[in-house]
């Protein structure tokens, strides 16, 4: 049995209709490093930009540092790579939340809340 592809939703359509950040708008070199690529603007809004819709780059490094860590652990030391995470995060509130973290069709992963997936 074969299926055929009707429609695809690419992050860069993402992109576009404003439903995904790209971390490299903030680094241009983090475009090639790394193994994160987005962040739901969901996401983002929970203390990651600032009041004038300007990215708080400290606490979206913070952020991401979070992400890797809980990719980390388990991966086991990013040995044994999966295409989805989940773990715990403190946002900048203070506040702990569930993250999911899931491969695109880039090979990197995008940081989203659980409504989001």
């Amino acid at each position: 049995m074969s299926f055929k592809i009707i429609s695809t939703y690419t992050s860069q359509d993402g992109e576009q209709d404003g439903i995904l950040f790209r971390i490299s708008e903030v680094n241009p070199e983090w475009e090639h490093k790394g193994i994160l690529s987005h962040i739901t603007t969901n996401l983002m809004r929970k203390g990651y930009l600032k009041d004038d819709q300007s990215v708080n780059i400290p606490n979206l490094i913070d952020l991401l540092n979070q992400a890797n860590i809980i990719i980390k652990k388990e991966s086991d030391n990013f040995s044994n790579f999966d295409t989805f995470f989940s773990g715990k995060i403190e946002f900048p509130s203070g506040k702990q939340q569930d993250i999911y973290i899931a491969q695109n069709e880039t090979g990197r992963f995008t940081i989203m809340l659980p409504e989001d997936y």
